[in-house]
């Protein structure tokens, strides 16, 4: 069967090397130069900021936690996952609140061992991106060892397609576990699909600099890929951040804080997965109490004086779009 058992013993150490330098563009360092922030007309050394919810769609607990956080303004931007069970209630609460920024989580893995899901295309037509049952693989390498770059492509189209008929307009794309970021010709497809819809997917800013840095540490960064990075026409953030796991809620609490306060200027964003917590949460999620303290650490005194800080812009890729076409004066 297709798995990672005679692949991945076939797998080069530099085809390794190159899947973490796309991991490490999902967690880019500071160091990176940055004009986009300012490019866009925010204040000039402004700490730019979108807080980004992901896996909405995913549950009703992970439905429930966004909701009550974006009604809440303390989350400005959010994604669905189109593959999942809760996915039709997430795009119908949308529909009833059209102001929100709400995205695009490309799918492309089923990775919570009790709570699968299917891709949206037939499993026959899409072999290459699922297990023998029929589900999305649970992991990033099995999707880079199996999937066929045509078949990835349907998926995501028929993802796409699904949103709309649900009356889900995406403002922004994303990838569920970074995984279009596994191969370089699935990320480069991922940007062209972007492009064609008009509709960003969030990337990091990856300078001629930053990729040769990677370089003389041993990650290779292929040049088709700088090249579509180079040319890709949207806005890219300095810095993707993900919210620190922590042994208790007073100690993500501060390591969130802190992440704030150190947030560098320019474009940034910051992820988490938010849940609130019940008997099924906890059944189908090893990482069930980290999600619900994502929810709960925005309550925190620190957490909320960091984010009220006067040089921190709470922004939404609504509004860096609009700014971009020029619809924001």
């Amino acid at each position: 069967m297709r798995y990672l058992s005679s692949k991945v013993r076939r797998f080069s150490p530099a085809m390794c090397k190159t899947f973490l330098v796309f991991a490490l563009l999902l967690t880019a360092t500071h160091a990176v130069a940055d004009d986009w922030a300012t490019r866009l007309g925010y204040p000039e050394g402004a700490k730019v900021l979108v807080v980004h919810a992901h896996r909405m769609g995913l549950s009703f607990e992970s439905n429930e936690a966004i909701e009550k956080l974006m009604d809440a303004g303390v989350v400005s931007s959010a994604s669905a996952m189109p593959t999942c069970p809760w996915f039709t209630a997430a795009a119908q609460w949308r529909q009833q609140r059209g102001d929100l920024d709400v995205g695009l989580d490309f799918t492309l893995n089923s990775h919570l061992p009790l709570y699968r899901w299917t891709p949206v295309s037939n499993s026959r037509d899409v072999a290459s991106l699922v297990d023998r049952d029929g589900y999305l693989w649970q992991n990033v390498v099995q999707v880079m060892v199996n999937a066929k770059v045509d078949e990835v492509e349907q998926e995501l189209r028929m993802q796409l397609l699904h949103a709309d008929r649900m009356g889900l307009k995406p403002t922004h794309f994303t990838t569920h576990l970074g995984a279009l970021y596994a191969r370089p010709d699935l990320a480069e497809m991922y940007l062209r699909l972007s492009r064609e819809q008009w509709i960003p997917a969030v990337v990091i800013n990856l300078t001629p600099e930053l990729a040769e840095r990677f370089r003389q540490d041993g990650y290779p960064v292929p040049d088709t890929l700088v090249r579509a990075l180079d040319d890709y026409p949207f806005p890219k953030v300095r810095d993707l951040l993900i919210l620190p796991q922590a042994d208790s809620l007073e100690a993500k609490a501060a390591a969130t804080a802190k992440l704030i306060a150190e947030l560098p200027p320019g474009l940034v964003q910051l992820s988490f997965a938010p849940a609130t917590d019940s008997p099924a949460l906890r059944a189908m999620d090893p990482s069930w109490q980290q999600r619900v303290w994502d929810a709960q650490v925005w309550e925190n005194e620190a957490v909320k004086a960091e984010l009220a800080k006067e040089d921190v812009v709470i922004t939404n890729w609504k509004e860096i779009m609009q700014r971009f076409d020029g619809s924001v004066e």
